[in-house]
């Protein structure tokens, strides 16, 4: 703050050794991201410990049913707090239970049906206790969003009840009385709508959409059968080929992608072309030992400053598939980085564009980009984008999902795995992908194995 305050706003900062005004600007930047972002979590980051506690609450023997509500339970990408909540006839318990547990830092409030407490970490969790008969209408509510909950409440209206956190009551003495409810998806029922996923609670259209009976069958994570983008140690991965195909077999999958960096990643140790076809053979003489499971020789080959590629085509075509990134020049105009990502697109031999806007949650914010353009060229091209489900990624934005679900345009939920655990990234993916509307047929590696070979042995333009 003093920095910022004195030596980067008055001059003297640019004329210290090693620094200009770019400089002083970047960090004045960094310092403003840093603050703005000092109360936010990502998703990522915090679900083991949700878990644990959620697992903990459970266990207790006055608890009988138990959930987390609120940003978490609708798979928001960054998150301000959890909100737990537990339906007992002995509230304050359960309360004190929660404020003595061994991962709380400070106990901000305790009393007999509410406590929040702060972690080491400085999360805030909020725990609400509320009888069993209560339960099903406080999930609801405590999922919220709000905006989802006062268009909930104004159809509830028109049925002639007031909905809250607590039931349905008759708004007035003509009123019908009020129904009764077991399970959350009762609520909606009663409203005459089709019971409406967490994920999708946003207002954004899932209202209309249950009304119509049209909410989609969400993928689900079970319904995966492989991934791509994944790195190995030669370029910057942390194991081995065999170590990373063991790893991806032992979760149960049938495939594997595997995509190193290019050449011009040098500090990722990219490939040259020459170290890429050895990689490739490897690959090739690695599958003669499977007859269940397959490893596909790709590449994530960077889209240099002009919308180039960091490999000839003469290289890609011997590949089975390639992901198309940025790893540099962010500073570009969005007319400019559009256009530079939609010539990579143009690229036959480009199967999917890797983290589409760049962006670092909480760190960094993704470059200038038309993302309605992008899906476009998509949908015109038949390139996929990827929907990368490394927690610091969840790139692209869930907001641009329903859109290019639309348009047609299909995705990949890949981890980007730099190690044997990353692979474990895909439960973050198809978290965002429900929140994306995206249904099983909407997602390449939801397909069998002899699908895939299908899709990514059919030239670009012929896919389906």
């Amino acid at each position: 703050m003093c920095i910022r305050d004195s030596a980067c706003t008055d001059g003297r900062g640019a004329a210290l050794p090693g620094f200009g005004q770019k400089s002083i600007e970047k960090l004045l930047a960094s310092i403003e991201l840093k603050e703005q972002f000092a109360d936010l979590f990502r998703l990522g980051d915090v679900a083991p410990l949700a878990e644990t506690l959620l697992d903990t609450l459970r266990q207790h023997p006055d608890t009988l049913r138990a959930a987390i509500a609120g940003s978490y339970r609708r798979s928001k990408e960054v998150l301000h707090d959890l909100d737990f909540l537990v339906a007992s006839s002995k509230p304050s318990a359960i309360t004190e239970f929660f404020t003595t547990l061994p991962e709380v830092h400070s106990v901000i409030a305790c009393g007999d049906t509410k406590a929040a407490i702060r972690l080491e970490n400085g999360l805030q969790c909020d725990l609400r206790v509320v009888s069993n008969d209560q339960f099903p209408f406080a999930l609801q509510y405590f999922s919220g969003s709000k905006e989802h909950n006062i268009a909930l409440r104004s159809r509830a209206l028109n049925y002639g009840w007031s909905l809250n956190e607590y039931g349905f009551t008759p708004k007035d003495k003509t009123s019908p009385a009020a129904p009764s409810v077991k399970e959350e998806a009762d609520i909606y029922r009663i409203l005459e709508l089709d019971r409406i996923p967490p994920e999708l609670r946003e207002n954004q259209g899932e209202i209309e959409a249950a009304d119509k009976g049209e909410i989609p069958r969400l993928v689900e994570l079970e319904n995966l059968r492989g991934t791509f983008h994944n790195h190995t140690t030669e370029s910057d991965g942390k194991n081995s080929l065999e170590e990373m195909a063991e790893a991806a077999r032992d979760l149960g999958l049938q495939y594997l992608g595997i995509a190193d960096h290019s050449k011009a990643q040098f500090q990722a140790n990219g490939l040259h072309p020459d170290r890429l076809l050895r990689q490739v053979e490897q690959i090739r003489t690695l599958n003669k030992q499977w007859d269940d499971f397959q490893l596909f020789a790709g590449t994530e080959v960077d889209i240099l400053k002009d919308g180039s590629l960091d490999f000839e085509d003469d290289v890609l075509a011997q590949l089975d598939y390639a992901v198309a990134s940025i790893h540099g020049s962010f500073q570009l105009s969005e007319k400019e980085q559009t256009a530079r990502i939609i010539r990579a697109m143009e690229n036959p031999h480009v199967t999917m564009i890797g983290h589409l806007t760049g962006r670092l949650l909480l760190t960094r914010k993704g470059y200038e980009l038309n993302v309605a353009k992008i899906i476009d060229c998509a949908a015109r091209t038949g390139t996929i984008i990827e929907l990368n489900c490394n927690p610091r990624r969840l790139d692209m934005d869930w907001r641009h999902w329903h859109h290019a679900r639309d348009q047609g345009v299909i995705t990949s939920v890949n981890p980007d795995a730099h190690s044997t655990e990353q692979l474990q990234y895909l439960a973050f993916g198809v978290r965002i992908a429900r929140k994306g509307w995206l249904r099983r047929e909407d997602i390449l590696n939801t397909r069998e194995i002899n699908e895939v070979r299908h899709f990514l042995a059919t030239p670009k333009g012929k896919r389906s």
